[in-house]
């Protein structure tokens, strides 16, 4: 086998071979990843698009996170076990958790809307249309 055939079957099994992975995925962070994007997914309809957001395994929170980018730096949505909340980190440091809990009774995108008000509390995030304050002239 040629040094350039060793290559290939690497790049075709683990990606791009500049990065050792793991000869197996394990199937619950796939799963973890999956809904991660689908929890990314549900942050469009807040002004955060796919050139904002990114999912992936950190070994420091030993967990999927969803990092987002803000004008205040990365929010990260730790992707929890079941039945826990989910964290949010902050310049790697938990600052909060969502008001839900990972269940099967938990929509993906009630846990996106949950991060878009903590970001938008947090003044990381401006929802476009819905953070007009009404003065007297605009009411009815």
């Amino acid at each position: 086998m040629t040094r350039t055939a060793l290559f290939k079957s690497q790049v075709d099994d683990h990606g791009c071979g500049c990065v050792p992975a793991p000869a197996e995925r394990d199937p619950s962070t796939t799963a973890d990843i999956m809904q991660a994007r689908a929890i990314a997914s549900g942050l469009s309809e807040f002004g955060i698009g796919r050139a904002r957001w990114s999912t992936a395994y950190d070994h420091q929170a030993a967990a999927v996170v969803l990092r987002v980018d803000t004008p205040r730096g990365l929010y990260g949505l730790v992707i929890p076990a079941p039945g826990k909340p989910f964290p949010v980190h902050h310049r790697g440091k938990r600052i909060g958790a969502l008001d839900c809990r990972r269940t099967y009774g938990t929509a993906d995108s009630y846990t996106a809307a949950l991060f878009a008000v903590f970001l938008r509390d947090r003044a990381a995030l401006e929802i476009p249309g819905r953070d007009a304050c009404l003065s007297p002239q605009n009411m009815v």
